[in-house]
């Protein structure tokens, strides 16, 4: 599953190569939003995006993602991760980011008697990282594009019960001119 939306992402991201010489707004605000999914978890989730371009090549960017998995002992994993990107065009929209993270990961362990729920149990988590990847927007209307993205993020220290450092990340989305 996971390879599929990865080459959906790349395919949709980097194929796409009309020129978009009749947009050039290149400074501002904008807000969308995305479905992503993450690999080390391998789950599907939502994000809300702030992007502020300084200039035709420069902007700042902040993703924030929330993402629900079950896992199998059931167990419940929650990851909220924010990020804050410096972002740089390389050619027409495509563009390279960089920079850090945080991520906040909830576990809820349930205790089983006899099948049934007997107790519950909350460890909440933060992990510090940076982060690096590609993206590609595309022009739709005068005031809406749609986007692809897909970022490595590697933590400071091993995410539990999910023992990685690193993981994936690969979004599509809509962001808008403010």
């Amino acid at each position: 599953m996971k390879k599929v939306l990865l080459l959906l992402c790349l395919l949709a991201g980097f194929s796409i190569t009309q020129a978009q010489d009749q947009y050039n707004d290149s400074r501002g605000l904008k807000a969308g939003f995305a479905v992503g999914y993450i690999s080390e978890i391998s789950s599907i989730g939502g994000s809300l995006d702030l992007i502020y371009e300084l200039d035709n090549k420069w902007s700042i960017g902040n993703t924030n993602m929330f993402t629900v998995n079950e896992l199998p002992n059931k167990e419940r994993l929650k990851w909220f991760t924010s990020d804050l990107n410096a972002r740089y065009k390389v050619y027409n929209e495509l563009y390279l980011l960089a920079g850090g993270q945080v991520l906040f990961e909830t576990l809820i362990e349930k205790t089983f008697i006899g099948g049934f729920v007997s107790g519950e149990q909350t460890i909440t988590n933060s992990k510090f990282g940076g982060n690096i990847g590609a993206g590609y927007k595309y022009h739709l209307i005068s005031n809406a594009n749609i986007f692809v993205e897909i970022k490595y993020t590697r933590l400071g220290s091993e995410s539990t019960p999910v023992i990685s450092s690193g993981y994936m990340q690969a979004r599509i989305g809509m962001v808008f001119d403010l």
